[in-house]
C-alpha cells in the first residue's frame, strides 16, 4: 500500500506540475534510469549505488521554503544530481551556489545542457552548474551548506558523505544543513553527536505528510560540535 500511494502521488506531481517545466528542459527530466544504464561512471563506488528518480518539484520548494534560512549565505550541493531537476529547482532561490554531483557521465551532460538552456528570468541563482565525479571526490564549498540526498546511493557512502562535509565544517563553524528524501534508516549517523533532527514547521510537516510521495528527514549540525 505504501507503494502504491508513493507511486499515485509521484504521478499527481509530475501531471499536474513538473511537466510544466519541460519546455524548458532540453532533456526531460522525468522517468528513472536504472543502475544497469547509468554507464560510463566516474565513481569507484558504482556498486553501491541506486536507481536515479527525479524529486518532485514541489516537494524540493517546500522543504528549502521549510528551512527558513537567509539562501544568500548558503550553498546548495545535490549529491546525485542527475538530469539537474533539484538544482534548476534550488536556483530559483538565491543561494551563493548551486553544485549538483553526478558519477554518470551522460546524466551529466544532460544536465549541463538542461541548465545551459534554462531561461534566466526562472534563476536567482547565476552559479550553477552538474559536476561529474565521485560524491567522495567533491569539494566541499567553503561556508555554510545545504546538502541534498533523493536517497542515491547504499547508507554507508550517504554517511561517508555526510560526514565528509562535517569534518570540513569542524574548524570554522559552518552551518551544514543535510536534506535527506526517502531515507531508507531510522536516524542518520546515529553515533555522531555533530547532527541532529531538525525540526521543520507544522505547516510544512503536515504537507509533507499528506502530499509527499516519500518521508523526509531534515538534519543540522549541531552548533559547538567539533
Amino acid at each position: 500500500m505504501r507503494h502504491i500511494r508513493a507511486m499515485s502521488l509521484y504521478h499527481t506531481h509530475c501531471h499536474l506540475w513538473d511537466r510544466k517545466f519541460e519546455e524548458f528542459e532540453r532533456f526531460a527530466t522525468r522517468g528513472t534510469v536504472f543502475p544497469e544504464e547509468l554507464s560510463p561512471v566516474n565513481s569507484a563506488h558504482a556498486d553501491l549505488t541506486y536507481e536515479y528518480g527525479p524529486s518532485p518539484r514541489l516537494v524540493v520548494e517546500w522543504l528549502l521554503d521549510a528551512l527558513k534560512v537567509d539562501f544568500g549565505q548558503y550553498s546548495f550541493v545535490d549529491i546525485g544530481s542527475g538530469r539537474g531537476r533539484v538544482l534548476l529547482t534550488a536556483a530559483g532561490k538565491p543561494f551563493k551556489q548551486v553544485h549538483g554531483v553526478e558519477f554518470c557521465s551522460v546524466l551529466h551532460d544532460q544536465a549541463s545542457s538542461n541548465i545551459a538552456g534554462y531561461p534566466d528570468e526562472h534563476l536567482q541563482c547565476r552559479d550553477v552548474r552538474s559536476i561529474l565525479c565521485d560524491a567522495l571526490d567533491y569539494d566541499v564549498p567553503e561556508g555554510n551548506c545545504v546538502l541534498y540526498f533523493y536517497n542515491p546511493f547504499d547508507i554507508r557512502l550517504v554517511e561517508r558523505v555526510v560526514t565528509k562535509f562535517l569534518d570540513s565544517a569542524a574548524g570554522n563553524g559552518d552551518r551544514i544543513i543535510v536534506i535527506y528524501y526517502n531515507s531508507k534508516v531510522s536516524k542518520l549517523l546515529p553515533a555522531d553527536r555533530r547532527l541532529a533532527f531538525r525540526r521543520l514547521p507544522g505547516l510544512s510537516r503536515l504537507k509533507l505528510k499528506l502530499l509527499s510521495p516519500h518521508p523526509v528527514q531534515v538534519y543540522e549540525r549541531v552548533a559547538g560540535e567539533a
